[in-house]
């Protein structure tokens, strides 16, 4: 092959493509490309479906001449790049960029995107509690939805927010374009196209001043002890917590450990386990004044309840209530 580009075909409408991509349509020996974008391209081009990455870029690698790769909204946006870069390490990438549905829906809302936080749960897994965290956390959030994550599910994870408006896009420049706008519960109920994508405004910012959170900081109860502030310190530094981490906090007590690794790491997973009713109740009151939504809590003896727990990656044991050697065997297992 002489060369590989990468072009970006926006919404696959030919009045949304640019002319460096048209003139790289006309150019191309072999175009790859999803075949809803089969309007775009002459018929006397040589067509490779872009279906199975391994199988499809092994077919390319078979052929002669300058090979066009189409992938639709922009080509450096959550697009195959990355995935063509790797597989042809060797081969020198032209990219060419084209329209993103993120484009046209802050153009159809008004509103600018300097400051938006951008994801993907197209084809990706997107934790709920991550991702109201980062909700909770910014004025603009961006969200590429596909069938599992659509905007009506979206929805329902963001009823509870109360000065939060939506923006949704569905087929954005297509004929059959669906834009809405409004509160997260109106739209509850509703069906959208798997290519759709939703701005989220936030007017009321949570904002923490320091990721540290001091003891006196908490909601405090008499009688229920917490793990001094240093000593959270020192847990936190042993446990070595990473963004993809899932923590037991075992005998969570007032919950200071689970919080405060939940706050330093919005990406994990913490599951809080205590059979103090009282504490459950601190560890609930804390979690809410702190507006973290990536923690568990899970009332009752642990030996019965880790049972039924993912598989942690990391494990901190406050208390047993007695059941440690239940426990550990637990664990090891």
């Amino acid at each position: 092959m002489n060369e590989i580009t990468i072009a970006g075909v926006g919404t696959g409408s030919t009045e949304h493509l640019t002319p460096e991509v048209k003139n790289a349509i006309n150019d191309a020996d072999v175009v790859v490309l999803n075949f809803r974008f089969l309007n775009l391209i002459p018929n006397d081009k040589k067509i490779i479906e872009l279906e199975n990455f391994n199988d499809t870029f092994k077919k390319i690698q078979n052929e002669s001449g300058n090979i066009l790769i189409l992938v639709s909204g922009d080509s450096c946006l959550y697009s195959l790049l990355p995935i063509v870069k790797k597989f042809f390490a060797d081969k020198n990438i032209k990219v060419l960029p084209g329209l993103s549905s993120l484009q046209i829906l802050c153009a159809r809302a008004g509103e600018v995107w300097n400051d938006a936080k951008i994801l993907s749960g197209h084809g990706r897994e997107l934790n709920t509690g991550n991702f109201l965290n980062i909700v909770e956390r910014n004025k603009v959030v961006i969200l590429f939805c596909d069938k599992k994550n659509s905007p009506d599910n979206i929805c329902n994870q963001l009823k509870n927010f109360n000065d939060i408006e939506i923006f949704i896009g569905s087929n954005l420049g297509s004929k059959d374009e669906i834009f809405l706008h409004g509160k997260p519960s109106q739209f509850l109920d509703k069906i959208f196209s798997e290519l759709s994508i939703i701005l989220i405004k936030n007017y009321d910012v949570y904002v923490l001043n320091k990721n540290y959170i001091r003891d006196r900081d908490f909601l405090r109860e008499d009688n229920i002890v917490m793990t001094n502030e240093n000593v959270r310190a020192v847990i936190l530094s042993k446990l070595e917590l990473n963004k993809n981490s899932l923590l037991w906090d075992i005998g969570a007590g007032s919950g200071s450990v689970s919080i405060a690794a939940a706050n330093e790491n919005l990406s994990i997973e913490v599951h809080a386990v205590e059979k103090n009713n009282k504490a459950v109740k601190l560890i609930e009151k804390n979690t809410a004044k702190f507006h973290l939504h990536n923690i568990k809590i899970y009332e009752g003896f642990a030996g019965d309840i880790i049972k039924n727990l993912s598989v942690p990656t990391h494990v901190f044991i406050g208390g047993s209530g007695g059941e440690m050697k239940k426990i550990l065997d637990y664990i090891q297992t």
